[in-house]
């Protein structure tokens, strides 16, 4: 008999995390697991790379936030007693605690046994994991690559993952960070990387582009992230100001969404970079991009592993990474990557010396099949395995 599991995620909208379910989803063999997916926001750019074999579910639960007057007579109005009822959980849950959530049990009429459910996001999804879901094994991922939670976050964390089996963190520096802010999670915390599918980005990568790029040139960079605050990608906007100083004539395209995209605009108009760099929003297939980009950028400020650096490995291209804690896990500097400081200074320092050193550029082009091997969906999925079915 196949095993029951489930997933539960926000979206499946472009992202790392929705990127690296995505990549797990279609690694599973489904031989041997029945799987679920609950998703709560949207279903997303990603929905037609999920594997036929997996059943969506879909909760709607964006009328069950905002200030409660209004979500009350808005609910009633359309007569969503799910959204309302819900509401009426969350304005509970501040006065009893996480705890409170067990009173959703009926509203979600979930009567399902699962072998294991996996919460693959912090927050809502694991609060739903913890107190909705009845399963045998109960697991959390963590993906943030800081810990900047005030006391009573923390105190919710362990109040919530008392519920759960295992926490999954997708770097060693991850699990060390979560067990020097979180007490007693050390016997409940394990690393598992995300998988990189060295074969399906190289396949992914040979497709067109939907934007008119002229790739031939030396120095056309490209970066790849959310556009807030910690992935730094405003400082590749000073960084170009600093090259085109110095007489540079580069072309940087920058893909994602996120809400700093105005402050991005109006820095890039500020320094009249219009003809320089490109804001190219969310694209689901970046692969020709990265593959055909000179040189990969990495700007974030804070990483749990970093995903699209090592998706830039698989297709070797060179790469600029910001230091922090996931990439220095993997990024031996000079020899399959170039660390630099997480600043416009040190990205701008690191481009020049790129640019210049023909030898070191070559380098950083050659196979890193190497490095990768560790990401295989061979390695991840021996894990997830052990993970659904031991304890």
């Amino acid at each position: 008999m196949k095993k029951k599991v489930l997933f539960v995620n926000g979206h499946l909208n472009v992202g790392g995390v929705e990127n690296s379910l995505i990549n797990l989803l279609k690694s599973i063999d489904y031989n041997y697991y029945e799987i679920d997916l609950i998703l709560f926001e949207d279903i997303g750019d990603y929905a037609n790379e999920v594997p036929k074999e997996v059943n969506i579910i879909f909760y709607d639960l964006s009328k069950a936030y905002g200030p409660i007057i209004k979500c009350i007579f808005e609910n009633i109005k359309i007569k969503n007693w799910f959204a309302l009822g819900l509401r009426f959980i969350f304005l509970l849950e501040k006065i009893m605690g996480v705890k409170a959530l067990y009173l959703a049990k009926p509203l979600f009429n979930l009567h399902k046994y699962y072998n294991c459910a996996i919460a693959y996001r912090v927050g809502i999804c694991t609060d739903f994991v913890g107190y909705i879901i009845n399963s045998k094994k109960k697991v959390t991922w963590w993906h943030h690559g800081t810990y900047d939670y005030p006391e009573n976050q923390t105190k919710h964390w362990l109040e919530v993952f008392k519920h759960f089996n295992n926490i999954i963190a997708v770097s060693d520096s991850s699990k060390e960070m979560l067990i020097s802010n979180i007490n007693d999670i050390n016997n409940k915390i394990i690393t598992i990387p995300n998988i990189i599918n060295v074969e399906e980005i190289q396949q992914k990568a040979n497709k067109k582009t939907g934007h008119d790029i002229n790739f031939n040139e030396n120095s056309t960079l490209l970066s790849v992230g959310r556009l807030s605050p910690e992935k730094g990608m405003i400082n590749c906007v000073h960084a170009c100001k600093k090259l085109v100083d110095n007489g540079y004539n580069v072309k940087w395209y920058l893909i994602g969404e996120g809400t700093e995209r105005g402050d991005i605009e109006r820095c890039i108009k500020e320094y009249k970079l219009e003809n320089n760099i490109y804001l190219l929003g969310a694209i689901p297939n970046p692969y020709p991009y990265i593959k055909n980009a000179y040189i990969y950028v990495h700007p974030s400020l804070v990483e749990s592993l970093s995903i699209t650096v090592l998706e830039a490995l698989a297709l070797n291209t060179p790469v600029i990474v910001a230091r922090s804690m996931g990439p220095v896990e993997f990024i031996r500097n000079k020899e399959n990557g170039l660390l630099v400081e997480p600043t416009s200074e040190g990205l701008f320092e690191g481009i020049v010396s790129l640019i210049k050193d023909v030898n070191l550029y070559n380098e950083l082009k050659k196979d890193k099949r190497g490095v990768l091997k560790n990401y295989s969906p061979e390695v991840i999925m021996k894990k997830v395995y052990d993970l659904i079915e031991l304890g």
